[in-house]
This record gives C-alpha cells, structure tokens and sequence, in this order.
C-alpha cells in the first residue's frame, strides 16, 4: 500500500522524503564536508571551531536516512511520526529564533533563500502529520 495512489499517508511520505533528502542528507552533508569560504559566500559566519558544525551535520544525515525509512514503511507508526514532528520542529524554531536574535543578518539572497526553503519543509514536517498521529491513535 506505500506506493499505491490509495494511500492515504501520500502526502505524509512525500514530505517524509523531501525533508530526508533536502534537510537530512542534503544540508547534513553539506555541513559535515562544507568548504568555509562556500558558507562564507552565503552570508554564515564560520568562525570559531568546525567541529560543531560537522557534529550538526552527522546527526542531520542520520534524521534524514531515519526520515527516508520511515517514508518507506508499509504503516506509519506513532513513533515515527512523532520523532520527525519534534526534531523538525526543534529545527524550525532554532532557525526561527536564530533570524529573530539578528544572528542571520548577513545572509546572502541565496543564503536567505535557502533559510526560508529550510524553515518550510521542516514547518510542514512538523504540522502536516498531526491528523495522520491523531488517526493512528484512534485505531490503536
């Protein structure tokens, strides 16, 4: 039933996926092996240590595999659903409370572009499975 038109968790695994590939393993692995001076041109400070930066970037790219098999299951759990509703919610407001504080006021056009790609997915991440949550439940 996962890749039928009658699935009825359709919009759930497509958003599933995008955050897995653009969120998770895209900027996951763009932090893990970033050049500094690409971030630079993009208007994000890189000062101080790259380690934490990369550490971001490990876990982003185990979200993103963990969404990928999570949007290939033949029933969405619970579970699963709430883990990418909460981490990619927690994304949202750092992203949110980073713009608010001033701390991304140097963005490029393209770096503030990519921001607001960020904030979306990982908004409709978090609020787009809260009926498909409250539906498993009733059946449990």
């Amino acid at each position: 039933m996962a890749y039928t038109f009658t699935d009825h968790y359709r919009a759930v695994r497509i958003i599933l996926r995008v955050d897995g590939l653009v969120v998770g393993i895209g900027l996951g692995t763009l932090l893990l092996i970033y050049p500094v001076e690409m971030l630079s041109d993009l208007g994000f400070a890189a000062s101080g240590p790259a380690w934490t930066a990369r550490v971001g970037g490990s876990s982003l790219l185990g979200l993103g595999i963990g969404l990928i098999a999570a949007a290939s299951e033949r029933e969405l759990r619970v579970a699963s659903l709430l883990a990418a509703m909460f981490s990619n919610g927690l994304i949202a407001l750092s992203l949110l409370f980073a713009y608010l504080q001033g701390e991304l006021a140097d963005l490029s056009v393209w770096g503030f572009l990519l921001l607001i790609l960020l904030f979306v997915i990982c908004l409709l991440t978090t609020v787009l499975p809260i009926p498909y949550v409250r539906g498993i439940q009733r059946l449990e």
